[in-house]
């Protein structure tokens, strides 16, 4: 009878003799049994667990058992088969369906043996048991090593890995270390900062992988595709630059049928809780707003069909807007959204609905129109120059206060530092005197370590009072408002961001008649009438006002929009 060999071992760590060995005893078995094996029929997988099934050895096998090549197959025992049990007997049925029987020459099994079917559960529950049994001490090493502060293999772009601790030599004459410790890379960390920045900033996470891979900025392991949306999607949520360091977080499992594994959160009391502060990257207010882009982004991409049942899928312009009113306006009268519907010139705004033939909201109003009008109301009543010159005094003022305790601060740090440089002196004059001592030198280094903490906290604080904020004057203001539209269209979607915060919702009213009459919009009498739209919207004014500034006009402003908060947009002469 023609038969096969398949053997396999484990990891990179095990011997590689061991195939070798495995295949010895299985052709001795041949031999005594009267079997042939071909070496063309020896099937090996070398470093793959037994809990794959996609492993290639394994596979051809399969391959070759199903067109029915040789009629047994031997292993030396039914765990380089597999560990799982449910895997194991899943094999074990298919050479049994190919008309193939199995010989486990260690265990003693064959397949076709009437009494090998309690003997094959048996071994492939202790093989299993001994997986589980491997994976609880691996993970409770692994464990150990994250408590001690030391690396348990992640590789995070930002970060690097150095050996710490003596070197010493292994069981096998390897010569390792007693641990690898994360450390900031400076490079990686520029970079993992600058993605959160711009990020957070408005640009998208397309945007920022075409931008790194035309700078050609390298990624962790030298991908060939370069930088790609998942992967930076990954970085903006890994709480590791912040610190966060928790072990045990998450586990995988794998699906009985497909062999194919995923990610699942672990229970909140499985977790191992660890904080890095010597690891933070991303400061905590720039992590906030990433997170909150992040969860407005969701569902502005394409979802499939199944899943549109478990949120509600919303349009790209909801997060990153192409013009400055992007998304931002509705119709007052159907309640759907402004849209660009022409193209001309700079593009007009009109109801989606009206386009669709389901609102009678047709007025249509130039892009370029709706932004200078709303940008010169903001300019002429919020923005003015002496608003934005009170706004930088209160901040100047509120930065002064802040700065009240630093000369106090400044000169308690001097007197630490006297102090210091006196002990300093002490050692050195005990010294002098031939009283040289491991215990003098140590308390030596100790002071100067100390005296250049405080000669940089004092050159600090010295800074702070010197560059505290100051007030810009207000010709400088003037010039900056000068251009506010062409100011906030250099940065479109950042400015666009802003304006949505400050303004909220815009709710486009259409105002055909003096009489409010649609009919005559159609009538031919257009000297009756002059077609616009009022803007309703919520203003949000900044919370630096006080008493002194009651009867500014700002504040009169303020409340007239409150109490009618609209501005006439003229329709189009179209």
């Amino acid at each position: 009878m023609k038969a096969a060999i398949y053997a396999r071992y484990s990891s990179e760590n095990q011997s590689e003799k061991s195939i070798d060995d495995q295949v010895r005893v299985c052709k001795k078995y041949c031999t005594e049994h009267e079997l042939t094996v071909c070496d063309e029929h020896i099937y090996v997988d070398e470093a793959l667990s037994g809990s794959l099934l996609n492993r290639p050895g394994l596979q051809a096998l399969d391959k070759a058992a199903e067109n029915k090549e040789f009629g047994a197959v031997l292993v030396d025992d039914l765990s380089r088969l597999s560990r799982s049990n449910h895997q194991m007997l899943t094999l074990v049925l298919k050479f049994n369906y190919y008309q193939v029987k199995l010989i486990s020459v260690s265990d003693g099994i064959i397949s076709d043996d009437e009494n090998s079917k309690l003997g094959i559960q048996m071994r492939g529950l202790i093989n299993e048991l001994y997986l589980d049994d491997l994976r609880k001490k691996t993970s409770r090493g692994l464990e150990g090593q994250k408590l001690r502060g030391f690396s348990a293999g992640e590789d995070v772009y930002g970060y690097c890995t150095k050996p710490v601790g003596e070197l010493k030599l292994n069981r096998k004459g390897q010569a390792k270390y007693e641990g690898m410790v994360h450390k900031i890379n400076p490079e990686e960390a520029e970079i993992v900062k600058r993605i959160f920045k711009e990020f957070s900033e408005g640009k998208s996470t397309h945007k920022l992988a075409i931008q790194f891979n035309e700078e050609k900025v390298p990624t962790k392991k030298k991908m060939r595709g370069g930088w790609n949306i998942s992967t930076i999607s990954r970085m903006l949520r890994n709480e590791k630059y912040i610190g966060q360091w928790n072990w045990r977080k998450t586990k995988n499992v794998r699906d009985p049928m497909t062999g194919k594994k995923k990610s699942v959160l672990r229970p909140e009391k499985d977790r191992v809780l660890i904080f890095r502060e010597d690891l933070i990257i991303i400061d905590k207010e720039t992590w906030e707003k990433t997170q909150k882009r992040l969860e407005e982004l969701k569902g502005t991409w394409p979802i499939s069909v199944k899943k549109k049942a478990f949120y509600q899928q919303k349009s790209y312009i909801h997060t990153s807007p192409n013009h400055l009113f992007s998304g931002l306006m509705k119709c007052n009268t159907c309640g759907a959204a402004i849209v660009l519907i022409s193209g001309k010139g700079m593009g007009y705004y009109g109801c989606y609905n009206a386009k669709k033939k389901t609102c009678n909201n047709t007025l249509l109003i130039p892009r370029k129109r709706i932004e200078e009008t709303i940008i010169k109301e903001l300019r002429e009543k919020i923005l003015t120059a002496d608003n934005l010159e009170y706004v930088y005094k209160k901040v100047e003022k509120l930065a002064a206060e802040g700065f009240n305790e630093v000369p106090e601060l400044v000169k308690k740090k001097r007197a630490q530092y006297e102090k210091v440089q006196q002990e300093i002196q002490n050692y050195l004059k005990f010294i002098q005197l031939g009283n040289l001592s491991n215990a003098v030198a140590g308390a030596l280094g100790e002071a100067e370590k100390k005296n250049e903490e405080l000669t940089q906290e004092i050159g600090s604080l010295e800074f702070q009072k010197e560059n505290s904020f100051k007030a810009p004057p207000k010709e400088w203001i003037n010039y900056r408002l000068e251009n506010l539209r062409e100011t906030l269209n250099k940065n479109t979607v950042s400015s666009a961001l802003v304006l949505k915060e400050l303004l909220g919702s815009i709710s486009l009213e259409p105002v055909l008649t003096k009489e409010n009459d649609f009919y005559q919009l159609f009538s031919g009498d257009e000297k009756n009438f002059k077609p616009y739209c009022v803007a309703h919207s919520k203003i949000r004014t900044l919370a630096l006002l006080d008493e002194e500034k009651k009867g500014s006009n700002w504040l009169h402003w303020r409340r007239d929009w409150d109490s009618n908060p609209g501005t006439q947009l003229p329709r189009s002469t179209h």
